[in-house]
C-alpha cells in the first residue's frame, strides 16, 4: 500500500512539474489592438485554438483607442506589438526607436463613389471634394498622387478639394453627398461597396498600373525589439501562430461565423465582404523579390510625399524588416 502512494505521489509530481515547466516555457506577449479591429480577429483565432500555447506562447491584448494609442504604448514599454506600417516603424527607427516590422497584409484603401455619380474614371476627380482617410501623408494617397503624377502629368492634390477626416465620418459625408468620392480603408470600403457605391478603383489595381508586380505587405505586426532580444525564438514563435490562424482564416467558413460577433457586420452581406478582404490580403511570400518591391515603393512615396513620410532618410532603415522569410 505504501508503495502503491508513493507511485501515486510521485506521478502527481511528474505531471505537475512538466505543467509548471511548459508553463515556466511559455513567453509573454503582450499584443496591443484596436477593439473590433481587424488584427482583433487573427489573435481571437490564435488564442482560441490555443496556437500561441502551441508555439511557447502566452498571449494577453491590451484594449486600444486607436492605432495612435498603440503607436504611444509601444514606445513606451506598454506593449509588446501592436499592428502598424513599415513606413512608420522606418521612421522610429531614424528617431532611436529599435522596432522590427514582420508583414502581415497587402490590404490597401479604394476610392468610392456614388452609383449615380458623373465620375467615371480617375480623372474626373478634378475639381471634386475627395474624402481622404489617414491625412496628408496616407499611404493610398500617396499612391493614388504618384499615379496621377506618372498617367496625367499633374499631382492629384492640386487638382482636388482634399477633406481629411476619419473613416466613418467621410462614409457619412459621402451618404449626405457633402464630397464627391472617398478614399478609405478597407473595412470601410466593404461596406460602401456593399450598399451599392462604386469602385473607381482599389489601391492594388494602382500599384499593378505603377508597375510593381508582386502584393506588397503594407501593414504587419511591430515589435519591440527589447522584447525580441529578452525572449530569443520569440518571434518565429509568434510567427507559426499566426501562420497557424491565417490558414484556418484563408480555408474554414466555420471559423469565421464564429468570429462573427468581432467584426461586427451590419449583415450578411456585409460579414462576406469583410472576411473574403481578409483573406485576399494576407501575405504567403516575403523573400527578395516582395523586399524589391517595398524599396522601390518607398523610393515612389518619398519623391511624392517628401522627407516627411520617409524621417529624411533617403532609404527604408536596414533594421525595419525581420530578416526571416515566410515558407
Amino acid at each position: 500500500m505504501r508503495i502503491q502512494v508513493i507511485l501515486v505521489l510521485a506521478l502527481f509530481q511528474g505531471l505537475f512539474a512538466s505543467a509548471q515547466a511548459k508553463d515556466e516555457a511559455d513567453i509573454p506577449l503582450r499584443v496591443g489592438l484596436v477593439k473590433f479591429g481587424a488584427a482583433s480577429w487573427e489573435i481571437a483565432s490564435i488564442r482560441s485554438h490555443l496556437f500561441d500555447r502551441a508555439a511557447g506562447l502566452d498571449i494577453s491584448t491590451v484594449d486600444l483607442a486607436n492605432p495612435g494609442a498603440g503607436e504611444l504604448a509601444l514606445q513606451g514599454a506598454g506593449v509588446d506589438v501592436i499592428l502598424s506600417d513599415w513606413l512608420w516603424v522606418s521612421r522610429q527607427r531614424q528617431a532611436g526607436q529599435k522596432i522590427t516590422f514582420i508583414p502581415h497584409t497587402s490590404a490597401l484603401g479604394e476610392i468610392l463613389v456614388p452609383a449615380t455619380s458623373p465620375i467615371r474614371q480617375l480623372s474626373d476627380l478634378e475639381g471634386k471634394r475627395l474624402g481622404i482617410a489617414g491625412g496628408p501623408l496616407d499611404k493610398s494617397w500617396l499612391l493614388l498622387r504618384a499615379f496621377s503624377r506618372a498617367h496625367f502629368g499633374h499631382d492629384l492634390a492640386d487638382r482636388v478639394e482634399a477633406v481629411y477626416a476619419t473613416p466613418p465620418l467621410l462614409s457619412q459625408e459621402l451618404t449626405a453627398g457633402r464630397i464627391d468620392a472617398v478614399l478609405t480603408y478597407w473595412p470601410y470600403a466593404a461596406r460602401l461597396d456593399v450598399r451599392g457605391f462604386r469602385s473607381l478603383a482599389t489601391m492594388a489595381e494602382i500599384e499593378q498600373i505603377l508597375g510593381f508586380s508582386t502584393p506588397i505587405p503594407m501593414l504587419g505586426y511591430a515589435f519591440s525589439d527589447a522584447w525580441i532580444a529578452a525572449h530569443p525564438g520569440g518571434l518565429e514563435r509568434f510567427l507559426r501562430a499566426t501562420q497557424q490562424a491565417d490558414s484556418l482564416l484563408r480555408g474554414s467558413d466555420e471559423e469565421w461565423n464564429r468570429l462573427r460577433p468581432l467584426l461586427m457586420a451590419e449583415d450578411d452581406a456585409v460579414f462576406v465582404a469583410l472576411r473574403e478582404r481578409f483573406r485576399n490580403g494576407i501575405i504567403t511570400r516575403w523573400g527578395a523579390a516582395e523586399r524589391a518591391e517595398v524599396a522601390k515603393l518607398f523610393t515612389l512615396l518619398v519623391q511624392t510625399g517628401g522627407s516627411e513620410i520617409s524621417g529624411g532618410a533617403a532609404e527604408i532603415d536596414p533594421g525595419t524588416f525581420w530578416n526571416g522569410t515566410f515558407p
